[in-house]
């Protein structure tokens, strides 16, 4: 694969769930900083809609998440099932964990974030956490009792991982009811990949010295 630059903001779950995903793809990546004034003026010209993750490999520019994630799919052989039935699955549970799941959280995550707890909107996050376990419910469906989402890790493992890693960060856990996925997580936070990409927020403090 040529050289990969992938201008990123470390807390956006669709970056970081391109962060899991070039990690499983062992693909050797330079993170930019998002905000960074020399690095803000040359990724806002390359995305008309101004927001990361945003991905430059060789001479190809890649913008949106999920098309980041088909390209690395494509090139590497990795990320999506063999099977028809697979692959379509992967899709929809990526697509389930972008318009569902993040919906629900956002609104947990954004009343929270820079914002002292005696300003926090308490109605909203506990619609959000609502809104969070009924999502599960179908999840914890999908999974049944298989190790992942679709015949091994793929589109679902890097989009839910980064999801449920921000809810933990942000005080919004997987519920006892549901404990096939709070043990896929388990699983998915012991591989080398969540700690090689995760937001210094989403590490235990002994964890933060062993990010690369």
């Amino acid at each position: 694969m040529p050289d990969v630059t992938l201008y990123n903001k470390p807390e956006c779950p669709f970056c970081w769930k391109v962060r899991l995903a070039l990690h499983a793809c062992e693909v050797d990546v330079r993170v930019l900083d998002w905000q960074a004034s020399e690095h803000r003026v040359q990724w806002e010209a390359l995305t008309p809609g101004k927001t990361v993750p945003v991905m430059v490999s060789g001479a190809h520019v890649i913008h949106e998440s999920n098309v980041i994630l088909e390209y690395l799919a494509d090139v590497s052989g990795r990320l999506l099932p063999a099977s028809v039935e697979g692959r379509i699955r992967a899709r929809q549970l990526n697509a389930y964990s972008d318009g569902v799941v993040g919906a629900a959280l956002r609104e947990v995550i954004f009343e929270k974030r820079g914002k002292p707890q005696a300003e926090w909107d308490l109605e909203r996050i506990q619609a959000g956490v609502e809104g969070f376990e009924q999502a599960l419910v179908h999840l914890d469906a999908q999974l049944g009792e298989s190790l992942f989402f679709a015949e091994g890790y793929s589109f679902p493992e890097c989009a839910l991982t980064a999801r449920f890693g921000l809810a933990e960060a942000y005080g919004v856990f997987i519920p006892d009811r549901f404990p096939r996925l709070q043990q896929w997580f388990l699983r998915m936070k012991a591989l080398p990949g969540y700690r090689a990409t995760a937001p210094a927020r989403c590490l235990a403090p002994d964890d933060s010295e062993r990010r690369v």
